[in-house]
């Protein structure tokens, strides 16, 4: 990627995918960096409305500058919440598996498997009706997500039933699905924390709106449907924190508006097609 961009000072990119996603449910994007010190995240977490843990290839223990950033972040919005303070987050594919690692006090919750360019519907645990995420979802979102290949899929990485409950992750959050592997292995796919505006996609609702890399990521108008559905529930969630910036100007300042994405499909094997650059 560097050497793509002839550009070695690079630490940090955003798939536009994610930017776009969260604005098509009406949301403006603050990026936040990593390799930086609490003091800023803090300042972050006190700023904006909700925060999301987007995919990607790192490590999520604290050997990488994404891992040290989501300690930190996660344990500040817990720390909120206590004080009767929501901040809304999203977690995917990576971020999801992040989540866990989290929660479960930086345990290793992972295991290999083959879940690679895949597209996948749903598989709904007891008790989705009542959940945040799915709950209130249209019938027709939730038919395309139960009965279609909708949900599309790139990990390598599976957190299992098992692992869950060997772990305790049961005490904070919800199983909502499970879906399939390549070898048929079963593996969690949608959790929501159970009292905390938390959710965890190992799928990627951002792709089928805006990745078309590979051919597995479904974008009929019934799997665009149900993706621009999360982004508008979690959007929605977000709306109610009314958190902001100390200063019009430094809320200007923070927006991803100072960025410019980069057609980065065009310069090297890329998975995405653009990417914002720090």
């Amino acid at each position: 990627m560097k050497i793509a961009l002839n550009e070695s000072d690079y630490t940090m990119y955003i798939a536009a995918s994610y930017v776009k996603f969260f604005e098509t449910g009406g949301a403006r994007v603050v990026p936040i960096l990593i390799n930086q010190n609490e003091t800023y995240y803090r300042n972050i977490v006190k700023s904006v409305n909700g925060l999301v843990f987007p995919g990607g290839s790192a490590s999520i223990t604290n050997s990488s500058g994404y891992g040290r950033a989501g300690r930190i972040l996660y344990d500040l919005v817990l720390q909120e919440a206590e004080a009767g303070v929501e901040i809304p987050l999203m977690t995917i594919c990576l971020g999801f598996e992040m989540l866990m690692y989290l929660e479960a006090n930086n345990t290793r919750p992972l295991v290999s498997c083959k879940a690679q360019s895949r597209a996948d519907p749903l598989y709904m645990r007891l008790g989705w009706q009542d959940s945040q995420l799915f709950g209130e979802a249209p019938d027709d979102v939730i038919q395309t997500l139960r009965t279609s290949n909708s949900t599309s899929n790139f990990h390598k990485f599976c957190v299992l039933e098992e692992t869950f409950y060997e772990l305790g992750l049961n005490e904070s959050y919800n199983i909502l699905s499970t879906s399939y592997d390549d070898n048929a292995l079963e593996y969690i796919s949608t959790v929501e924390h159970q009292s905390l505006p938390i959710y965890g996609f190992q799928w990627h609702p951002e792709k089928n709106l805006f990745e078309w890399k590979f051919d597995s990521i479904p974008h009929t108008g019934d799997a665009v449907r149900s993706s621009q559905y999360m982004a508008n529930l979690f959007v929605d969630k977000v709306r109610q924190n009314h958190q902001k910036f100390e200063s019009e100007e430094e809320e200007l300042n923070a927006l991803i508006y100072n960025y410019q994405p980069i057609h980065i499909e065009k310069l090297y094997r890329s998975s995405f097609h653009q990417c914002y650059y720090f």
